[in-house]
């Protein structure tokens, strides 16, 4: 079988956890934690299915993570973002280079004003009570998914 075989299988497994992420944030405000370790725990063997298995750049993935988890764990710390979605970032997180990270963060900034503007506004038709509960997971998962792709779909690199 072929190495790059391997690359796709992972990735579709990476966006298979990201899509059941969506879901689950969508429907029970939830992201488990077993698809948030598969997810994490599947990295390094993309890592190895893409040639990417050396030394730096295994410190350069683990460094983004790792910065990636402690940056949003500030959030979670001062009650902004729930603790699925900071173990979701940093568990996608490792599966880019540093600098694909901080497209990563942006993209999912940008996704999520516009997931929060459409609950806020669901919220609102529906004449909900209380504070609007917005599934960031939502965001996390579909700038993910974009970064993931952007490989395959992005023919202007």
């Amino acid at each position: 079988m072929d190495q790059n075989f391997f690359a796709y299988a992972l990735l579709g497994g990476l966006a298979i956890g990201l899509l059941v992420s969506i879901y689950s944030d969508i429907r029970h405000r939830l992201i488990y934690n077993w698809v948030t370790a598969s997810i994490a725990l599947a990295a390094p063997l993309y890592w190895l299915a893409t040639g990417t298995f050396t030394w730096p750049e295994i410190g350069y993935y683990l460094g983004a993570g790792i910065a990636t988890f402690l940056f949003f764990a500030l959030f979670f710390y001062f009650g902004m973002m729930g603790g699925g979605d900071v173990k979701l970032f940093a568990a996608v997180a490792l599966w880019f280079p540093p600098l694909v990270v901080i497209k990563f963060v942006f993209n999912a900034s940008l996704l999520g004003a516009l997931v929060t503007i459409i609950f806020f506004i669901v919220h609102k038709i529906r004449k909900g009570s209380g504070h609007v509960r917005i599934p960031y997971g939502v965001a996390i998962s579909l700038a993910g998914l974009w970064c993931a792709g952007e490989q395959f779909f992005n023919h202007f690199r």
